[in-house]
């Protein structure tokens, strides 16, 4: 009996899945990256939603293409942050329960 491994349950008797400090610490380096965002985003929030825009057609056009090119940071960052943590999670879900 010395070779059979008891198995850590929870109330409902489901096996708890085996977790890495690797594991936590990857998930955590993508919440950060999301986090970053959170001071630029309401830049653009400010920008799109502004009604009172001046009439200055250059200044309009510099301030929409600076805003285009965070987007499209934030955008590609984004897609590419999703597609990692859909890996991570799909990696967690198939981890060996203890």
């Amino acid at each position: 009996m010395e070779g059979v491994k008891k198995m850590i349950q929870t109330e409902n008797k489901q096996p708890i899945k085996e977790i890495s400090h690797q594991d936590i610490f990857s998930l955590y380096d993508m919440w950060e990256q999301l986090q970053s965002w959170q001071e630029i985003l309401p830049v653009l929030e400010r920008f799109f939603s502004d009604r009172k825009r001046p009439v200055d057609k250059q200044q309009i056009a510099r301030k929409y293409y600076a805003c285009s090119q965070v987007f499209t940071l934030f955008y590609v960052d984004f897609n590419q942050s999703m597609e990692r943590m859909e890996k991570q999670l799909l990696e967690l879900r198939s981890k060996k329960k203890v």
